[in-house]
């Protein structure tokens, strides 16, 4: 049977010596018995080993990427050469939000200046205020504030899905209340989609244990950037009445024409990336880059990050322009028939430490990066970084609500 007992548990846990802690009584020890059959059955975790496997051997192979590869500069298009960017170009894309990010950076920041830690309770990056703006208002009700005029103005329908963390986080929580509180902001087509959740397995190929005020949990982790978006498959992609999906970061504000831009370049091709031109490529610039890479008779665009590129990737420079080669934004269209004939691949990150006294050990998911390389005919869009603003930390608060302001945003 798909079912575990305590003992066949205790088998597979890293730090089983918490089931005979003296803080755990036989209810709690059954009680985790019963989540794991509920959320991790045996069927599960052997899937999620298998996945890890399959992570551990991507990343390994990727080292390789550039062995024997030609390297070349990527198709690009220019956002300023772009004519046609009126924003009635959204007319047949659906907008993804992802805004699922926990922000402990902003949240720890915001904590270091003084924002008493009981009112960030409720905190997401994506929602987090933003000064001068009406009804507490952060990125994502701006976005979701501008995507509406846009519709009402040019009477289009422009599906909007907002991505959050797992089922039973705050984000999953607090963004549904504010987008049901402000009445789904006008918009007609808009819901919410969990990523998923993966457990998180030792260098041994355990899973660990975490005890909290006398009740055993797994560490888990939500299934990365990529995730949701295979989340929205599963869930709803076949019905969504759309040919495009713009991949935005919720916690960002735009100027509405790049985001036309966006989709302007996205027409007959099957994926777009979004890039930053570099003036300068140095061997410590961290930015993801786009690169054209052909081997063996294949010419594919992907994202190389920085323990992969060579000293030929930092050398390529734009013919026309002179610029050498563009750091990724995280921003993506795509055309929905290559997320629905696609999976991702299985992707690991850089080693993590879950718990004190644990090894560090790879988180496991899904990279939104890794939709380039599906691609038969993929296009790089260039932008100028004053036509966006990211959060990450406290410090750019004050940037982003300055850049918003200067948008236009402050009106819708």
């Amino acid at each position: 049977m798909d079912i575990w007992t305590i003992n066949t548990l205790t088998d597979v846990i890293y730090n089983r010596e918490l089931l005979q802690d003296s803080r755990v009584g036989v209810n709690a020890v059954n009680a985790f018995v019963e989540l794991m059959n509920a959320r991790f059955p045996p069927k599960t975790f052997s899937d999620q080993l298998n996945r890890r496997r399959r992570a551990i051997e991507n990343a390994e192979s990727s080292k390789k990427l550039l062995d024997g590869a030609v390297q070349d500069f990527p198709d690009v298009s220019d956002s300023q050469s772009v004519t046609d960017s009126a924003l009635s170009a959204l007319s047949g894309c659906a907008i993804v939000f992802t805004a699922g990010g926990d922000g402990e950076r902003l949240r720890l920041s915001l904590i270091e200046r003084g924002t008493p830690e009981e009112s960030l309770r409720d905190f997401t990056k994506a929602t987090y205020p933003l000064k001068n703006f009406p009804n507490n208002f952060g990125a994502l009700q701006i976005n979701l504030s501008m995507v509406s005029s846009i519709c009402r103005e040019y009477r289009i329908d422009v599906p909007v899905i907002v991505t959050t963390g797992p089922a039973g986080s705050i984000t999953d929580r607090v963004i549904p209340e504010i987008i049901r509180k402000y009445d789904n902001f006008g918009l007609s087509n808009i819901q919410t989609v969990p990523q998923g959740e993966r457990l998180h397995f030792t260098l041994d190929e355990k899973i660990a244990v975490r005890l909290t005020d006398g009740n055993l949990s797994p560490i888990v982790q939500p299934d990365e950037t990529g995730g949701p978006l295979m989340m929205l498959k599963q869930k709803c992609l076949s019905s969504l009445d759309c040919e495009k999906l713009l991949i935005i970061q919720a916690t960002a504000v735009y100027e509405p024409k790049m985001i036309a831009s966006i989709a302007v370049a996205s027409r007959g091709r099957d994926c777009v990336g979004v890039g930053i031109p570099r003036s300068r490529f140095d061997s410590a610039d961290p930015f993801g880059t786009f690169v054209a890479i052909e081997k063996g008779g294949k010419r594919t665009v992907c994202i190389v990050e920085q323990a992969i590129r060579n000293n030929e990737t930092r050398s390529i420079v734009n013919k026309n322009t002179g610029a050498y080669l563009p750091f990724n934004t995280g921003l993506y269209a795509v055309d929905r028939n290559l997320l629905l004939n696609n999976e991702l691949p299985d992707y690991a990150t850089p080693p993590k430490e879950v718990l004190p006294g644990i090894p560090r050990s790879p988180k496991i998911g899904y990279a939104a990066t890794d939709l380039l390389p599906l691609a038969s005919n993929p296009v790089i869009l260039t932008v100028s970084p004053d036509t966006y603003a990211v959060i990450k930390n406290a410090d750019d608060l004050e940037t982003l609500s300055e850049a918003a302001h200067r948008f236009g945003l402050k009106r819708i």
